[in-house]
């Protein structure tokens, strides 16, 4: 926005994570999880979603996960009322 990167938007408990690689987001979620542990929190994991975009949006990669848990790629997700769909 207005040329600044966010990688994380947060309002209440729902969190938006944006990042250029899989490996990175698999690092943010990492961190997500730790600090979850050590404020005693927890993620709903089957309600957490990942969707990738960009040109490389249909290629193989390697699973997020999140709770050990694999997250699913959608092609759309819905973050506070706000519809984003990947467009092939």
């Amino acid at each position: 926005m207005n040329g600044v990167y966010y990688g994380c938007l947060v309002y209440a408990d729902d969190i938006l994570l944006l990042f250029h690689s899989v490996q990175v987001m698999q690092s943010m979620l990492d961190i997500c999880e730790s600090f979850a542990v050590d404020y005693d929190m927890k993620f709903n994991c089957d309600k957490s979603v990942a969707m990738r975009i960009g040109s490389r949006y249909n290629c193989i990669c390697a699973d997020l996960t999140l709770c050990n848990k694999p997250l699913a790629y959608v092609t759309s997700v819905k973050y506070l009322g706000v519809h984003i769909h990947r467009e092939p």
